[in-house]
């Protein structure tokens, strides 16, 4: 359902971009209250007032933060309501259905703006290993390793230049004609002195390469791989 209001613009957000498999991404923002407003645990979704053109159905990888406090979390989703202008207390934006590893991110920013202490310690296992990955962005691939990896992403080092945050990489997990093929989202990027580079990638959990993302940290699992 598409709702039409007259009056104000949307939250300013960085410029949205799809990538090459048709994930938008884009940043914003938030007031607290705004936040929490377009927050439904219940049905495990959010209002983002941005990307009022995008079109139901369609997937987004949003980066939200919190005004007035440090944290940070990239939220993916597919929009489920679309609101293309609206007024002040109702701006236009767009409601996602959250990907259920984003799920706990959304609880984490909807704890930052309530003013809660926040803490990460609750969370899947992360497993200090290198495991071979290649990795496509940009309409190239390079190999390279895993500096850790757990059931939600990793964090990898990088060839060449960094990627934007929010930017969507493929992480293709095997060899072969038919290998499969993980989305992920950039949530992070560093580079030290010494020229080495890095980057954090959120594993979208779902479909075929969803499933071999999960097989591999339970293979890690398995093989007595230090936990921390």
């Amino acid at each position: 359902m598409v709702y039409g209001w007259s009056g104000s613009a949307e939250v300013p957000a960085r410029v949205a971009r799809r990538g090459s498999d048709g994930v938008q991404t884009t940043s914003v923002n938030l007031e607290p209250a705004q936040y929490l407003a377009g927050y439904r645990p219940q049905s495990a979704s959010v209002f983002i007032p941005a990307l009022s053109e995008s079109k139901i159905g369609a997937q987004v990888a949003v980066r939200v933060g919190i005004l007035g406090q440090t944290i940070r979390a990239t939220l993916f989703g597919r929009v489920s309501l679309v609101r293309r202008v609206g007024r002040p207390a109702l701006p236009p934006g767009v409601e996602l259905v959250l990907d259920p590893a984003s799920v706990p991110a959304a609880s984490f920013l909807a704890m930052a703006a309530r003013g809660d202490v926040v803490t990460f310690r609750e969370r899947a296992p992360r497993y200090t290993v290198e495991r071979k990955l290649l990795v496509e962005h940009g309409g190239s691939a390079f190999e390279t390793v895993t500096l850790n990896l757990a059931e939600g992403g990793c964090a990898l080092r990088w060839t060449g230049p960094l990627p934007a945050v929010g930017d969507v990489v493929g992480v293709r997990l095997g060899g072969g004609l038919f290998a499969a093929t993980a989305r992920a989202i950039v949530c992070w990027t560093a580079a030290d002195g010494d020229g080495e580079r890095s980057a954090g990638l959120r594993v979208v959990v779902e479909g075929r390469g969803g499933r071999a993302w999960r097989a591999l940290v339970a293979a890690v699992a398995a093989s007595g791989a230090r936990a921390v």
